[in-house]
């Protein structure tokens, strides 16, 4: 996927080179700054994770503090004092182990519960996981198991203020993946978007995605092919469609070919 696609279709490819990983599907808009929803923060590096994250964080409800490395990682923690972290161990410079060892020792932050993220094995980091009192998630990992393992410890905290908690209105929202194919002018994609469950019929689910606050629609697992599919342009793990260049979508199991 090139700079020229990028312009001609609307589609922005998730790079470590080319995207600011704390880049906001919100840009623009301002984070709230009150405690009226959970906070959570997550220090990964990985473009596409951060992004996928951020999406469902905020659709549940979730106040999202987002850092690419240790340094920016403790400066939010101890700034806005999360009430749950999620940390990558491999971080560039100072890797994610640093930064919850820091944490741990110190007395604001040592009961914060914290989540470590890795492609390492259970068996490989568990131990060292369990002295530092975190829980383990491997990679790769799914994103709605993460936001249950983020709302168990929350309520099992106690750390919340009473009323601070993810918002009523979507916390029980459980994005579900489903392969669509999206029709641009000059251009097909074929990926997985994440859709609300509770709506029964895919039009009224892609309908609440078109109409939300978001310029862009997040696909992962993407194909980007000519109109036709016969000759693939691109394969990118994640990309962003603008949602006014969408000339059609489809369902994957049921798009006429």
């Amino acid at each position: 996927m090139n700079t020229r696609l990028e312009a001609s279709t609307g589609l922005q490819v998730a790079s470590p080179r080319r995207m600011n990983v704390a880049r906001s599907f919100t840009s623009g808009l301002p984070r709230p700054n009150n405690r009226d929803m959970a906070r959570v923060l997550v220090v990964e590096d990985e473009p596409s994770i951060v992004t996928v994250v951020r999406y469902h964080l905020e659709n549940a409800g979730f106040d999202g503090l987002f850092a690419s490395d240790a340094s920016h990682g403790w400066r939010l923690m101890v700034s806005d004092v999360p009430d749950v972290a999620v940390v990558d161990i491999g971080l560039p410079s100072d890797d994610g182990w640093g930064l919850l060892e820091k944490m741990r020792g110190d007395d604001r932050f040592k009961d914060v519960p914290a989540i470590v993220l890795t492609g390492r094995s259970a068996s490989e980091v568990g131990q060292r996981i369990a002295d530092l009192k975190c829980e383990y998630m491997g990679k790769p990992f799914a994103a709605t198991a993460l936001l249950s393992r983020i709302r168990h410890l929350i309520d099992g905290s106690g750390r919340h203020p009473d009323g601070v908690t993810p918002r009523s209105d979507s916390i029980r929202v459980e994005l579900v993946s489903i392969g669509v194919v999206l029709l641009l002018d000059g251009y097909r994609i074929e990926g997985q978007v994440y859709l609300p469950p509770e709506l029964g019929r895919f039009s009224d689910a892609w309908e609440s995605v078109m109409r939300d606050h978001r310029h862009f629609v997040p696909v992962t697992d993407a194909r980007v092919t000519t109109p036709d599919g016969s000759h693939a342009i691109a394969g990118p793990a994640f990309i962003e469609v603008r949602k006014e260049d969408v000339r059609a979508v489809f369902p994957m199991d049921v798009f006429p070919g």
